[in-house]
């Protein structure tokens, strides 16, 4: 499980918590109902008018799916995997078909089925693989995306709850206790406008930059697959197999496999 997202939204939270009570000694201003009303209330409207109900049960999923339970690097594991196949198939032509179950990375296992199925022509089994491999970067994006466009409304009902408060204030300058009433008025106005920054910024731009990544990297898995299945195909030698589908790393990436393949 990849704890690092809530270990960041803590550690963004307890710092902005951390400074309002240093700053003030009356913290509770900064709770208010009707901010919290405005952004939240908002924010969800927004949302279900721009996505179906469907798509935010897919947000979720991709939360608890890719966020929490994903991980960025797995391209060691990965060319590991396509090593050891070549090697297998190199020496016994039905080892593909014996082990195929035991194979860890999804495309990679689904590549092999294709391969063992029959009826498809190496040609045929590429051009499907990379469309699959398409689609997956394609339906990935526009989930980074849907974060990406809920980052856009937080700030701006944030700043409409500022609008609204600072509308109620002005009503109430005619009054005999106006200016006593100035400053605090003008504090929960602004509060909306904190909220909206806060949710923004903590929860949804983050997530949106963590699943573009997220899925810059699965590209590149199923880069890799692509090009070993061809390769353990073709019988070449696990070195050059392993070499070629580590072109798609950079040096340091490289040098990193490399040490821990020594270690070991």
């Amino acid at each position: 499980m990849n704890l690092s997202p809530l270990f960041g939204l803590f550690l963004a939270i307890s710092t902005v918590l951390a400074t309002i009570f240093m700053s003030t000694k009356t913290p509770l201003v900064f709770l208010d109902s009707h901010a919290a009303v405005i952004v939240i209330g908002g924010t969800t409207a927004a949302a279900l008018l721009s996505f179906s109900g469907k798509s935010m049960l897919v947000m979720l999923k991709v939360f608890f799916g890719r966020v929490l339970k994903g991980t960025l690097n797995r391209y060691e594991e990965v060319i590991n995997e396509i090593v050891e196949l070549s090697r297998g198939y190199r020496d016994n032509p039905n080892y593909l078909i014996e082990n195929v179950e035991q194979i860890k990375t999804p495309f990679l296992k689904e590549a092999i089925e294709l391969t063992n199925a029959g009826g498809l022509s190496p040609k045929d089994i590429d051009v499907v693989l990379m469309k699959r491999a398409h689609t997956h970067y394609k339906r990935y994006e526009e989930d980074s995306h849907m974060f990406a466009t809920l980052a856009k409304f937080p700030p701006a009902f944030g700043l409409l709850g500022a609008v609204i408060g600072m509308i109620t204030l002005m009503q109430g300058l005619g009054g005999a206790d106006a200016i006593k009433t100035v400053g605090p008025a003008m504090a929960v106005a602004l509060v909306a406008t904190m909220y909206g920054i806060a949710i923004a910024n903590f929860i949804f731009i983050p997530l949106g930059e963590n699943l573009a990544k997220y899925n810059k990297a699965d590209k590149i898995i199923r880069q890799m697959v692509i090009d070993g299945v061809k390769l353990i195909r073709a019988k070449k030698h696990p070195l050059v197999v392993e070499e070629n589908i580590k072109s798609y790393l950079i040096a340091s990436e490289r040098q990193a496999i490399e040490h821990n393949k020594d270690a070991a």
